[in-house]
């Protein structure tokens, strides 16, 4: 029995993919299909779940049972702005559970509400049979990447849907920091500073890098976990509804294959001036037949391409750092080969060339895959000294009050987002009124001033406070994060020795093991059909 080797994955918003590394380099393994990639799409069809290309192609025919772009629901509200916007884009329903966005299908003629956790389970559970089909043992190890810019809610999901799926975690890696690792061991760690320009289907991540000998050390990162290649598609969808002068907005079927459509136009401006869309009988006896040039497409998206250049700039801004000062501008994710992409990074960066030297559909893989084999063990010079310095992404802090009416509050920053990890800072706190024997502590993550506007992490009280005065400043607040990303918050009456601590784990998860066990037997995840 060969020994067991941990995978990387690539949780991707439109496709993902899953790597191994062996005989001293990283294979990206094809699937059944024989392809590299698999669409991050299920299909609750004729009572099976499906997962991948035969699911895609079936999305016209049943557009309410065919999940795709789940990973922009994964860790959100139901009422968060973004979900909304995606009601109104997917065709299929959204819906609240305890609170939180999840999705609806029909399958063996009931009503079932599967969580974002749940459908990423069966696209993991999917990529864990190739991996288990090419090396012939289980699979239970893996490193699994995630956005730069996805929040703890967002990471935690990201987990528990590898729980669901019987996945051991060893490490969540941001999705450009994994580029980055894979260009620096392609190019022998020949150092410099690399700017990972990560564009996918639904996100968007732009790192600063700075590789030296087997290290890549994350100097800022920005970005957007709503924007991607799903938003080039919308608007051109729009644009295509537009032109055929005829109401389809309550025919997801149409709007299906209208869809379908712009994803092929898309891929076909990419290498041509004129791209032809041809629908028969799209409404009615009413035919589409549409001819959509490269310099529509651009003028159409010139605002979505300009929106990704701010936190190019923001980065540069955060490490304090000019244009020049950037060695690579490394292309990551299928959206990056749109030519008017390129042409304004190539503008905005004085023509320097940009590099093209990883396939951008695979190289976060790759990343993860040498990961998992360093995190591993697996024995290998060229990996064993693999060092990742990262940062936090969001500002860390709690929650203050300025008085004893003030029931809003405000959010105090302890540790700004760019931080380096691991560190720790302190801050001092008080009381905001007299003979108070107990504060309630609230941390959060994220930038807004206003408390709700940010990302709540978790809750602890500092009991026992000695009577006194409103206002006592004796009582130290500290952040802490060490090497693997764990987050601790402790806090102390100085007064009279009296503390609280509470631990923030990355890799955790927020589902317990019977809610993990319950989404298992929901989703019958061992029974995943696959159809030819």
């Amino acid at each position: 029995m060969p020994t067991a080797r941990a995978i990387g994955i690539d949780l991707g918003t439109t496709n993902s993919c899953v790597g191994v590394f062996q005989n001293g380099e990283v294979e990206i393994l094809a699937n059944e299909d024989g392809k590299r990639t698999t669409p991050s799409v299920v299909g609750f069809i004729d009572g099976n779940q499906v997962v991948g290309q035969w699911a895609k192609n079936r999305m016209h025919k049943h557009p309410s049972n065919v999940i795709f772009c789940i990973k922009r629901l994964i860790g959100r509200k139901f009422t968060d702005p973004k979900v909304k916007k995606d009601i109104e884009n997917l065709p299929f329903k959204i819906v609240k559970k305890n609170g939180n966005a999840a999705v609806e299908v029909q399958l063996n003629g009931k009503t079932k509400v599967f969580t974002p956790e749940q459908i990423c389970a069966l696209i993991l559970k999917d990529l864990m049979d190739t991996a288990k089909k090419y090396l012939r043992y289980e699979i239970k190890d893996a490193v699994i990447t995630i956005p730069a810019y996805f929040n703890d809610s967002q990471r935690q999901a990201t987990i528990d849907a590898a729980r669901i799926a019987g996945l051991n975690v060893l490490r969540i890696i941001n999705e450009p920091t994994a580029a980055a690792l894979a260009y620096g061991y392609k190019q022998k760690w020949k150092e410099g500073i690399i700017l990972v320009y990560d564009l996918g289907g639904g996100t968007f991540d732009v790192s600063l890098i700075k590789i030296t000998n087997n290290t890549c050390k994350v100097l800022a990162v920005d970005g957007d976990d709503h924007l991607g290649g799903e938003d080039f598609d919308n608007i051109l969808v729009k644009y295509c509804i537009a032109e055929f002068k005829h109401d389809i907005s309550n025919s997801p079927d149409a709007l299906c294959r209208i869809k379908s459509a712009c994803e092929d136009v898309k891929k076909l401006l990419n290498k041509k001036e004129v791209a032809l869309i041809n629908l028969v009988k799209l409404s009615g006896n009413h035919d589409f037949k549409f001819q959509i040039t490269q310099a529509v497409f651009n003028e159409l998206c010139k605002e979505l391409v300009e929106k990704t250049l701010g936190p190019v700039k923001n980065v540069l801004k955060i490490a304090k750092l000019e244009k020049k000062d950037v060695t690579n501008v490394l292309l990551v994710g299928g959206s990056t080969r749109i030519p008017y992409i390129r042409k304004r990074l190539f503008e905005f960066f004085d023509q320097k060339n940009l590099n093209f030297d990883i396939n951008p559909d695979e190289a976060v893989a790759h990343g993860a895959t040498l990961l998992a084999a360093h995190l591993s063990k697996q024995f290998d010079t060229s990996i064993q000294n693999i060092r990742l310095l990262d940062i936090i992404p969001r500002s860390l802090g709690t929650d203050l009050y300025k008085s004893l009416n003030d029931k809003s509050g405000y959010f105090n920053i302890v540790a700004e987002r760019g931080t380096k990890i691991p560190f720790e800072k302190k801050d001092n706190c008080s009381t905001i009124h007299k003979s108070q024997t107990v504060i309630d502590f609230v941390i959060y993550e994220g930038e807004d001033s206003v408390l709700a506007n940010n990302n709540k992490l978790g809750t602890f009280k500092l009991k026992n406070i000695p009577k006194a005065p409103r206002g006592v400043p004796d009582i130290e607040i500290t952040f802490k994060v060490n090497e693997n990303a764990i987050l601790t918050v402790s806090a102390v009456d100085k007064t009279s020795g009296s503390s609280e601590t509470i631990e923030i784990h990355p890799n955790k998860g927020r589902l317990t093991d019977e809610e993990i066990t319950e989404m298992i037997h929901d989703i019958q995840i061992p029974d995943i059909i696959e159809i030819d």
